[in-house]
């Protein structure tokens, strides 16, 4: 079976960050048994290395990053780390199930991956502040701290307020009008039309995500819910079956 390394979070647990996010969904479609083990961000490393999991990337001073999601498969003994990682592993790994990337898609969604993360960069001040409130004590400090060495001012400094804030917001809105312009060309719900790929599961995560961090009574998340004449709410409730 496929264990699942998702991040604790306070009582209730759930999956909150975007990553995590995408694993499941890309399990769940595939309809592969696997469990989930919540971990606090300082159990990662000493787990991973026992059960043979690799990091996921490196620090700025090149000590290696382990991260979630990751996953074990013990029908072969292979971890592997990193969301789309995962999903390129699973698509090797068991053939016969529905293709995350199907046949020619390969080098249009790594395309289109790469520029997702870029064109999300503004929403991240909004969204990284809500999450040491919940975490448990432990991961919450370490959150803080790691994401103060790395942005180079604390999280609270991070998070833009005032007319700042609006015109940041503004920001948020423009990413999401590209990714509208391209799911507009789509003839079904998906960005391959009637065909789910991990493309759909990268912006499913974080719209997820959103709810969970920010709130889904926030402004962000109601505004989120009706840009583009709603359509990210039809997109998010066609997800569902995979969450």
């Amino acid at each position: 079976m496929i264990t699942l390394y998702d991040l604790t979070k306070k009582s209730p647990q759930t999956t909150w960050s975007p990553n995590p996010f995408k694993t499941r969904f890309s399990l769940n479609y595939k309809k592969l048994p696997y469990k989930i083990v919540n971990l606090e961000y300082l159990e990662l490393e000493p787990e991973f290395k026992k059960v043979g999991i690799p990091a996921s990337s490196t620090w700025a001073d090149g000590r290696p990053l382990y991260s979630s999601p990751s996953i074990f498969d013990d029908s072969n003994y292979t971890g592997v780390a990193d969301s789309y990682q995962i999903a390129q592993y699973l698509d090797q790994a068991y053939p016969d199930t529905p293709k995350l990337f199907p046949p020619g898609t390969q080098a249009l969604q790594a395309a289109f991956y790469a520029r997702f993360n870029e064109l999300l960069g503004p929403f991240f001040p909004f969204l990284l502040p809500k999450v040491p409130g919940l975490l448990n004590p432990e991961s919450a400090e370490y959150f803080n701290r790691t994401r103060a060495e790395k942005f180079g001012k604390s999280l609270a400094d991070l998070e833009p307020k005032g007319q700042e804030r609006v015109e940041a917001w503004k920001k948020v809105e423009e990413a999401y009008n590209t990714l509208y312009g391209w799911l507009s060309q789509s003839k079904g719900p998906y960005f391959m039309g009637d065909t789910v790929t991990f493309a759909d599961f990268a912006v499913g995560g974080m719209i997820y995500a959103t709810e969970v961090c920010i709130g889904k009574d926030s402004k962000e998340f109601k505004d989120l819910m009706t840009w583009n004449n709603g359509r990210w709410a039809e997109f998010k409730k066609s997800l569902e079956q995979y969450a």
